[in-house]
């Protein structure tokens, strides 16, 4: 008898762990560093939907704003390939155009699933969406962002928009060139050199009314190998110019650009994970279209609007984020 209540007992063990669905990995390849704040958000976005479905998650990080050098971007890519052997994910999200190019354009065509977010360039760049490849593209507002400028700084009539020279720009400064925005930009411009930079931010004091400020990672000092903070160069814009200054990234306002209609990395980072969900529980990428998050949030920073002496009106106060 206590033989056949051990068979039993065993049996329906077996049956129990049978029913036991293995745990679904996910792993994360970000283009940039861990303190980002574009991948704080981005990441904060992911786990609040991923975690929800129980997901074991890893992440891994190009780091490619802080090391530009296309030596370490062969080697780092080689080496967030081998964690995907290692770590043999059901899916992977990559983030921002860097993990797109250097990782996921690899496995076109392969069974392993892939899902991208925060792109700026156009998918087709990287042979998206292919069969087993679907996502989130990030598109900026620069027309709502002049318009909410405007309605700070009416007599604004001439633009000029600056940032480092790294693909994210270039693809970014590519699209909006074909957008007719309600003033004129008189230029786009950018630089990986500090020194350049700052010469460039002086000059633009008397030549136009407002400076667009978009991303400023990869900027360097005396042809030094890593990137300088981001906090540095943007702190000595803000301190060397007295013009209005406008941005596209929730994170440049709330570090002292006037305003903007912000694109979200949260919004980006959960959009993504949302898709991933999808495919787990089945659906193929090809049959999921790409995504496009429309909606921006427009924001003041209000210690940068005392600073230049700018009022903001009783109207725009009761639409926007204000950032103390």
């Amino acid at each position: 008898m206590k033989k056949l209540c051990f068979i039993i007992s065993v049996l329906l063990l077996v049956a129990v762990l049978g029913c036991i669905k293995p745990s679904e990995k996910v792993l994360l390849i970000f283009s940039y560093h861990p303190e980002h704040p574009w991948v704080v958000e981005e990441t904060r976005g992911a786990e609040d939907i991923l975690e929800e479905r129980g997901v074991e998650t890893e992440k891994f990080y190009l780091d490619t704003k802080r090391n530009t050098s296309a030596e370490w971007k062969e080697e780092v890519a080689e080496e967030a390939m081998r964690k995907i052997d290692d770590f043999k994910p059901d899916l992977v999200i990559v983030f921002d155009d860097n993990a797109c190019e250097l990782v996921a354009k690899e496995y076109i065509g392969e069974s392993l699933p892939f899902v991208f977010c925060g792109m700026n360039g156009e998918p087709e760049d990287y042979g998206f969406p292919a069969q087993n490849i679907t996502g989130v593209i990030e598109r900026h507002h620069l027309e709502a962002t002049i318009e909410l400028l405007r309605r700070l700084v009416p007599d604004v009539e001439k633009l000029a928009i600056m940032s480092d020279d790294s693909p994210t720009s270039q693809a970014f400064i590519t699209r909006v060139r074909n957008i007719i925005p309600p003033v004129e930009i008189s230029e786009f411009y950018t630089t990986n050199d500090f020194d350049a930079w700052k010469a460039e931010v002086n000059r633009l004091q008397t030549n136009v009314d407002a400076i667009g400020i978009y991303v400023y990672h990869t900027i360097k000092e005396n042809s030094e190998e890593q990137s300088l903070p981001p906090e540095d160069v943007l702190g000595w814009t803000l301190e060397n110019s007295e013009l209005p200054g406008f941005a596209f990234s929730d994170f440049t306002v709330r570090d002292g650009v006037l305003c903007g209609v912000t694109v979200s990395g949260y919004e980006q980072g959960m959009t993504a994970a949302e898709i991933a969900i999808r495919i787990l529980n089945g659906e193929t990428p090809a049959d999921i279209p790409i995504k496009c998050p429309e909606e921006g949030t427009p924001m003041i920073n209000e210690i940068r609007a005392e600073e230049l002496n700018i009022e903001i009106p009783a109207d725009v106060l009761e639409e926007v984020e204000i950032l103390p």
